[in-house]
């Protein structure tokens, strides 16, 4: 199911049109999708009554999302379009699907073309734009250009010769009519033309060319067709006016920066633009130690970020100058692999580069402003939660630090212990702890609690760590007898209590009797987030020690090698995949290891794997 925290950042979500990209844990991208609110559209992903399959599959898979804004829906819907080519999502998959999502289809295969919406694309000289996975926006896109660009929306292919009256889209002036000669095939061409540019992208070249065709219509004083012309290009210049996200170059390869500067913090936003379109968006948290100027900000975060990356764009638009502008442009220059010296950084001086800036600030204050949001929610949900926990406990204080223990074993092999941290409410991964079980033979999880307890507040860790507020256990009874025998033993009076899985049931120590919280109770969710991330923390640690001992065992199973020459091996190589690939040279390599024990160890992985 999903992460309480996912939960929490998309109620911080900004109430905008733009495109939203789920991750699952290795952050890649496994759906993306637009709207008009990215508020209320990610929001609605995570309600009960969310039952289709696509967002049960989100629900499981996504351990984090983005977001871009837009200026419009359309601008979401193109740049959504861009980053599902781009990213290939899983869960985007149907859009191979020709049946499930649609194209727009311009038929210019036959005599005279019309365009139509079709759920497949078959291999002619059609022209297809899409899939979109939009329909509803792909209407509304192809209505806004019939307005301009009357042409036929027949459903069948036209034939002069059948037609004797027009239909009703001409009577209202939303076809040209080419059924019944109502436009000649030459001028319906060059309208059809115009149509396909406008889907292409090429706005600024159109009204180019619609201008010049009202100029030369004016001079010849046909002044009707200059004022439709001029109304064409209103309305062109309307659509195109917001959209900025799909650049006039199409060879235009940015990399956008915009920081934003809020007190000791700060945000910097990257548009990544390549082949003139936008197709993805990184933003950094700043951590400043005392107040900078932005130029500072900006000259730090350009060293940092383009010193771990090897491309470098052609051009890296900025907002304002940067110290050391040179020598950085030399050092960028040169990661590029130009002879020559060329002007990579660019402070943004056309309309349209200024524009794109603008919309990198935009995203960054917006990023800036959810990160807050999500902070300060997720900050009262954890006090509330832990004033929950003082007050159903019975405790003297609010529980500031919590430490919560779990055991993992295999039918009783390589059993180990874990103490994982929480200080109000968040992970201390700095104060976690790994226990390898030493004195309990076989299965016993009430022995191996009682070890690792005893470990944990005696001896050193019992004097150098700081004590507990509250032990939570993942256990019932047993496991919180085990724990409060070693408390009494040391005189140590810490509250213990136990959360049990099947029906997350909290146990006490003394008569009363256990306790099931409400599900959205705000303590229960911390109570289960340390339970769960100390079982994790034993697992993880439980199976890194099998691996390495299925590994160790492996190489013992080798004449005249033991554990020291073992060590020496992994520690050099650093796994055992390195080894079985390894020559006899680069064996010899490693301390202790001579020509004929090398031999042996190439030839045994030989036989055993190849």
């Amino acid at each position: 199911m999903i992460h309480e925290n996912l939960l929490i950042l998309v109620r911080s979500f900004p109430d905008s049109p733009g495109v939203y990209l789920f991750k699952n844990e290795n952050q890649k991208v496994i759906y993306v999708g637009k709207a008009k609110s990215l508020r209320k559209r990610v929001s609605s992903y995570f309600v009960k009554s969310a039952t289709d399959r696509k967002t049960r599959d989100i629900n499981d898979e996504a351990k984090d999302v983005e977001f871009i804004i837009t200026n419009s829906e359309i601008e979401a819907l193109i740049l959504e379009n861009n980053l599902i080519k781009v990213h290939k999502p899983k869960l985007n998959a149907r859009l191979k699907d020709d049946k499930t999502y649609p194209y727009l289809k311009i038929t210019t295969s036959e005599e005279i073309p019309r365009v139509e919406i079709v759920r497949k694309r078959t291999e002619n000289k059609d022209v297809y734009f899409g899939p979109y996975t939009d329909v509803k926006a792909l209407r509304a896109a192809l209505k806004k250009a019939l307005t301009i660009f009357p042409i036929a929306r027949c459903k069948k292919e036209i034939k002069i010769e059948k037609f004797d009256r027009s239909c009703l889209f001409f009577q209202l002036d939303r076809c040209l009519a080419p059924c019944v000669n109502k436009i000649s095939l030459e001028n319906y061409s060059k309208a059809m033309k115009h149509f396909i540019k406008l889907f292409e992208g090429k706005q600024q070249d159109l009204i180019i060319e619609l201008k010049e065709e009202m100029n030369e219509a004016s001079n010849q004083m046909n002044y009707e067709k200059a004022a439709i012309l001029r109304d064409k290009i209103s309305a062109l210049e309307k659509i195109i006016q917001k959209q900025i996200i799909v650049s006039k170059n199409k060879d235009a390869e940015y990399d956008i920066i915009g920081v934003i500067v809020i007190e000791k913090m700060a945000i910097a936003q990257i548009l990544l633009m390549r082949q003139g379109r936008i197709i993805e968006q990184k933003h950094f948290i700043m951590n400043l130690p005392f107040a900078l100027e932005e130029f500072e900000i900006l000259t730090s975060f350009i060293k940092q970020y383009y010193s771990k990356t090897d491309f470098i764009p052609k051009k890296i638009l900025i907002q304002i100058e940067i110290e050391d502008e040179n020598v950085i442009n030399e050092w960028l220059s040169s990661k590029q692999g130009t002879e020559e010296k060329v002007t990579v950084l660019t402070k943004a001086k056309t309309k349209e580069q200024k524009s794109l800036i603008n919309l990198a600030l935009i995203n960054a204050k917006t990023n800036l402003s959810t990160i807050e949001k999500f902070q300060k929610i997720k900050e009262e949900r954890t006090s509330k939660g832990l004033s929950e926990l003082k007050k159903i406990l019975n405790l003297k204080e609010i529980p500031r630090r919590i430490e919560g223990y779990d055991v993992s074993t295999l039918q009783g092999t390589n059993t180990v212990g874990s103490c994982v941290v929480f200080e109000q409410g968040e992970p201390k991964k700095k104060d976690y702890r790994k226990f390898i079980i030493k004195t309990i033979e076989g299965q016993d999880d009430f022995a191996s609690i009682k070890e690792m307890i005893k470990r944990r507040f005696t001896g050193s860790l019992g004097s150098k760590e700081e004590k507990p507020d509250l032990i939570l256990i993942d256990g019932g009874p047993g496991q919180i007898s085990s724990v409060i025998s070693v408390l009494n033993e040391n005189l140590l009076e810490i509250p213990v209590i136990g959360l049990s899985k099947e029906f997350e049931e909290i146990h006490f120590p003394d008569n009363r009797d256990s306790l099931i919280l409400d599900k959205r109770s705000e303590a229960l969710k911390i109570l289960q987030r340390i339970r769960d991330e100390a079982h994790r923390f034993a697992v993880s640690f439980h199976r890194q020690r099998r691996s390495k001992k299925m590994i160790k065992s492996s190489l013992e199973e080798i004449p005249n090698i033991r554990t020291k020459r073992i060590n020496l091996l992994l520690e050099h190589f650093g796994s055992i995949e390195e080894i079985k690939k390894a020559s006899i040279e680069e064996l010899k390599k490693v301390k202790g290891i001579d020509r004929k024990i090398a031999e042996r160890i190439v030839e045994y992985y030989k036989g055993k794997w190849e």
